[in-house]
């Protein structure tokens, strides 16, 4: 056996040393990873420290509506993501569709009954678009990222009876679907796309050709840490990129332009004050002057907006935060969505949809729901 000179001996202890170093490093950063990426609901310290920073918001709007419960045990972190459809022929029979992460999809009225449910596995986050042209006619397609099948599950709309019917899935990559948003661009062409924990955002086209459905995969883009909310423009073909521990990405959403990603300054905490990680769900709300992007902020049970109207000088306007009033307050959103039809005398400028973390009715804990919120009420504070 060879002996090892004082040297040798110095610097393989040196070696080890390190190599110890680097592992207790390696554990820390993880365990600190973890405690970032920890919802108010699972640390007491984040929920308190959210509340804190709900309460110093001024701007306070009110919910009109709420959806049903969902099924899934109150104790579960269960609705996630809605999508809006605009009923063309008659506004008031618009829809609201919501998913439950732990079992499906739900479609809701403007009234928040719930009118179907499908049981389709874990379904997390959902979009859809009309148009599609399907057995040779214009159809909207409803599409969620499915963590069972670790999919993309697609469902088509029947406008006469209001009903959802799942008619494809879409395979991916990913090690583990997560968030997802729809793109259609000025070709007609349809686009999905899907991100996974990882960091990864896989682009899909689906096709109707032929009498047959099908898709392909066209581009992956990279963000360094965990995304989720996404949304994509169809006028001006930008995609957003909620990172929930750095900031709001934009890039562009046609998978023949660069895959570069910019970040949104004041999306970010380290630029803005108002902003409290995680960024969670997106939505746009366009009107004829002007758009804004609005982003829920789970770390301060907020919601922020900016105005993306010229794309170079995006900027933080303002944030709200939604009150206890005849319908209870919401906390800790995840997904969001926004329309600016008219949808009927309560909804004049459209609504928000949002679901909430914490439901109650007269003080009782329930299981999770959506809020509905008239555009109007947020309006009046963004002309101040």
């Amino acid at each position: 056996m060879t002996r090892l000179n004082k040297s040798e001996k110095i610097f393989f202890v040196l070696i080890s040393l390190l190599v110890i170093i680097s592992c207790q490093i390696s554990i820390e950063e993880k365990k600190e990873q973890r405690k970032r990426n920890t919802e108010a609901r699972e640390d007491s310290i984040k929920m308190a420290s959210a509340l804190r920073l709900q309460s110093l918001f001024s701007n306070v709007v009110f919910a009109d509506a709420e959806t049903d419960a969902v099924k899934t045990d109150l104790t579960e972190d269960a609705a996630d993501d809605p999508a809006i459809w605009v009923n063309p022929n008659n506004p008031q029979n618009s829809l609201v569709i919501g998913t439950d992460k732990k079992a499906g999809l739900y479609v809701y009225n403007l009234n928040g009954r719930t009118i179907q449910f499908i049981k389709a596995g874990k379904l997390n986050n959902v979009d859809l678009r009309d148009g599609f042209p399907f057995k040779h006619k214009p159809s909207t397609i409803i599409c969620a990222s499915n963590r069972t099948k670790n999919s993309i599950s697609v469902f088509l709309l029947d406008k006469d009876s209001l009903k959802l019917s799942p008619i494809y899935d879409i395979k991916t990559e990913l090690a583990e679907v997560y968030g997802l948003c729809m793109y259609k661009n000025r070709d007609n062409d349809f686009f999905i796309f899907v991100n996974g924990k990882s960091g990864i955002i896989e682009q899909h086209q689906i096709i109707y050709k032929e009498d047959k459905l099908s898709s392909k995969l066209c581009r992956k883009l990279q963000v360094n840490s965990q995304p989720e909310g996404m949304v994509a423009d169809d006028n001006t073909g930008d995609l957003y990129i909620g990172v929930e521990e750095e900031g709001i990405f934009l890039a562009q959403a046609d998978p023949d332009q660069p895959s570069d990603l910019k970040i949104i300054k004041e999306s970010s905490k380290k630029y803005n004050d108002k902003i409290s990680y995680d960024i969670e769900g997106l939505a746009l709300y366009k009107s004829d002057s002007s758009s804004l992007l609005v982003a829920s902020i789970q770390g301060s049970f907020s919601y922020a907006i900016f105005d993306i109207t010229n794309k170079s000088r995006i900027s933080y306007i303002t944030s709200f935060i939604i009150g206890n009033g005849i319908v209870d307050g919401v906390e800790e959103t995840d997904g969001i969505e926004i329309t600016s039809s008219r949808l009927n005398n309560t909804y004049p400028k459209g609504m928000l949809v949002v679901q909430d973390g914490f439901n109650t009715d007269q003080g009782i804990a329930k299981s999770q729901n959506f809020k509905f919120v008239s555009w109007e009420k947020i309006e009046s504070f963004l002309m101040k």
